[in-house]
């Protein structure tokens, strides 16, 4: 049995909470990689090519998360950000 073929088998028998937190790791990961063999490119071409910017970067991982865990998060969140983070009181406005 192949590593890919035991991951999925345990992906069956995880929790749907515990499944969300493997995929948000894997993107992770994938954005990782792609970023170092990115950086390795620019090294190797040129000196002068600046790397990618933080926004750029944060469009990327936004485009990889589905659609359906974007509809997930609450519409107040950066109202109310410390309620969700910390359990304070919700904001009145």
């Amino acid at each position: 049995m192949t590593a890919k073929e035991k991951l999925i088998r345990e992906i069956d028998q995880a929790p749907e909470f515990l499944v969300e937190e493997v995929l948000n790791f894997l993107l992770f990961i994938k954005i990782r990689l792609k970023q170092r063999v990115d950086d390795s490119q620019i090294v190797e071409s040129t000196q002068n090519v600046s790397s990618q910017s933080f926004l750029d970067l944060i469009d990327e991982i936004s485009l990889q998360i589905p659609e359906e865990e974007w509809t997930k998060l609450p519409s107040d969140m950066s109202k109310n950000l410390d309620y969700y983070l910390y359990g304070s009181p919700k904001s009145e406005e």
